[in-house]
């Protein structure tokens, strides 16, 4: 994540992935508030989950992803940005209510996704995160 190029693009976009279980579970919002563009509607959404269960005193269980990267762009000269092609993994996850019922579950799910990553302040944020385009 320290390098200014696609490689630390990949980087910061996998932590930033496989940080989005711990921040259902804890509310601990901080590095992924901090790493979410305005503009990205998955960052927004996330954190609105996330307030929304906190709020409600619900708990989230699994969940774990791993990523894996399946494509990764030079970076757009216009916008600065660093586009990458990912498929994500996520295990099996449950959210319960304070008494211990299940309010939502998911299954296990594979799915791809195209990322797009630029730099802020000398920091990596996410500025979109959205299914990928089917070739």
């Amino acid at each position: 994540m320290n390098r200014d190029d696609a490689e630390g693009a990949a980087a910061a976009a996998e932590y930033f992935i496989e940080l989005y279980p711990y921040v259902m579970a804890t509310g601990d919002t901080e590095e992924f508030e901090a790493m979410s563009h305005r503009a990205c509607g998955f960052c927004s959404q996330a954190l609105e989950d996330v307030s929304r269960a906190q709020a409600q005193d619900r708990a989230y269980e699994g969940g774990e992803i791993a990523m894996t990267l399946v494509e990764q762009y030079e970076r757009d000269e216009v916008t600065g940005i660093y586009p990458l092609d990912v498929e994500v993994t996520q295990q099996a996850s449950r959210t319960t209510a304070a008494d211990g019922s299940v309010v939502s579950s998911a299954e296990e799910s594979v799915s791809e996704h195209r990322v797009e990553m630029g730099r802020r302040n000398g920091r990596w944020v996410v500025v979109a995160i959205a299914p990928r385009a089917e070739s």
